[in-house]
């Protein structure tokens, strides 16, 4: 339901249980109020609080008005010294509820320390058979700790001799095995190096063969390549002395014919000179 429904009284009781912070539920514990529901009706539902629910939750508040959540006058909290007129009704339920909360308080904290004392007097009791049961199997957990202990460290130390003889076995084991390793690493290596050594003489003999039999046919065909450069240098030189010959013996020729030809030897041989004819 909305505000608008509810009572005046329902919203202004709502307002201070707010104002408290207490869940509807725990203000109706406080206020002694056997069911939650009736205060759910007022508060949620906006039903008018009767005169004995007023008069409970006044009782647990005292400083809660009484005039302000019947007719809305003067402040939520009663306060020493009033600014505004209180009724006197409001103000004697107020007081008488504040004398009666206060005296239930003191009831109720005299009884609380009866029953505080008698807490802590079964507290000491718990505490000091506690403290008896904690010191003795603290005893018991020393000596099984001291027992437990000694009995590690004998097998510790039975295991630290097993395990001391079990590595000088490994480490004799591994130093013979890589003795043995070493020996025929060598005889390996040796092996391996003869082998090479053969291999290597082998590859040199083929090797210089294969050179000396290249050698010799490089000289041969050298020679043979030799001859016949100069048997084509003779012919091409034959060649050229017989071309040459010719040349010179034409030029020769040539030239005894041109000293001693018929006009050097006779120079009156000639074309013969024409005569004119006699005058008749």
């Amino acid at each position: 339901m909305t505000n608008k429904k509810k009572s005046p009284q329902s919203i202004r009781l709502d307002e201070f249980r707010k104002l408290t912070g207490y869940t509807i539920t725990e203000f109706s514990k406080q206020c002694s109020i056997p069911s939650p529901s009736t205060l759910h009706k007022i508060i949620s539902e906006g039903f008018t609080p009767s005169t004995k629910i007023l008069e409970k939750i006044i009782a647990r508040f005292p400083q809660l008005n009484h005039d302000w959540v019947v007719l809305g006058y003067g402040e939520m909290i009663v306060k020493g010294l009033q600014t505004q007129e209180t009724s006197v009704n409001s103000l004697e339920k107020s007081s008488e509820s504040s004398y009666q909360y206060i005296i239930q308080a003191l009831r109720d904290h005299d009884f609380a320390l009866n029953e505080l004392s008698k807490t802590i007097a079964k507290a000491n009791l718990r505490i000091d058979s506690t403290s008896d049961y904690v010191l003795k199997t603290i005893d018991l957990y020393r000596k099984e700790q001291k027992e437990r202990a000694e009995d590690f460290y004998k097998n510790t130390d039975l295991r630290f001799d097993v395990q001391e003889k079990f590595v000088i076995n490994q480490l004799d084991g591994i130093r013979t095995n890589a003795e043995k390793l070493e020996i025929e690493n060598r005889a390996l290596i040796q092996k391996l190096d003869f082998e090479r050594k053969e291999r290597n003489q082998e590859n040199f003999d083929k090797l210089s063969t294969k050179i000396h039999e290249y050698l010799k046919e490089t000289r041969e065909l050298q020679d043979k390549t030799i001859k016949e450069q100069l048997a084509q240098g003779a012919e091409k030189l034959k060649k050229a002395m017989h071309e040459n010959a010719v040349a010179q013996t034409d030029f020769v020729i040539k030239a005894l014919l041109d000293k001693f030809s018929l006009k050097k030897i006779l120079p009156g041989l000639g074309s013969p000179k024409k005569v004119s004819n006699p005058k008749h």
